[in-house]
């Protein structure tokens, strides 16, 4: 979560991404440390959940896109620090503050567990449009074939009938596949948002951040 963005509203993702994600049996830690061996800025990942029973491991990086504004942090460069995550890693974390007793964090091995890599990422209206401009061919792809398979039959997938969908003026259905999902929502006064997830990909590693 780049700090420049909209913490406000992105800080708001936290208590529902907590209650579904505990809810399904998973312990949720937000803002998971990620240690390197490098020097320089320390990261972390936006929400690190944790089944032991189902032996699964889920990062997520969160984004909310600003009407009229491009992201101060792509969605790909969020694509790219996923992709260089291991589950090791995040293992050689969890060991290490469980041996500190650090309170409110995720504790006990995760070595060998599945790990699953999203970045999930929420806008009103058709204010996403913009920001494809300055992603990765990687994320355009992903999200131009999760809008393709939103539209109705006998749509063209065009950018005019992409912007009418997320506006709400072509009629649509809600996607989930491996690459990820889409799906719409209205807020208290009514006005269209949407959530989409990009779900990792071994063509994650060909993104180049300038």
């Amino acid at each position: 979560m780049c700090r420049s963005t909209d913490n406000i509203r992105e800080s708001s993702f936290a208590k529902p991404i907590e209650d579904i994600a505990k809810g399904q049996g998973y312990d949720v830690q937000t803002e998971f440390p990620i240690r390197e061996k490098k020097k320089g800025r320390p990261r972390s990942v936006d929400f690190l959940l944790v089944n032991h029973k189902k032996r699964i491991v889920v990062s997520i990086e969160t984004k909310y896109k600003k009407t009229d504004r491009t992201m101060a942090g792509s969605l790909s460069e969020d694509a790219a620090k996923l992709d260089q995550l291991t589950i090791t890693q995040i293992n050689t974390q969890i060991e290490e503050q469980t041996k500190n007793h650090e309170p409110g964090v995720i504790t006990g091995s995760v070595s060998g567990y599945e790990l699953i890599r999203a970045v999930l990422v929420v806008w009103h209206q058709s204010a996403i449009m913009a920001q494809l401009r300055v992603e990765s061919t990687e994320i355009k792809n992903t999200f131009r074939a999760l809008v393709k398979a939103m539209l109705p039959d006998g749509i063209e997938p065009t950018h005019r009938n992409f912007s009418k969908a997320m506006l709400g003026v072509i009629a649509m259905k809600p996607v989930a596949n491996k690459s990820g999902s889409l799906r719409s929502g209205s807020t208290v006064t009514r006005k269209r948002f949407w959530v989409a997830s990009f779900i990792h990909k071994t063509n994650w590693k060909n993104i180049i951040i300038q």
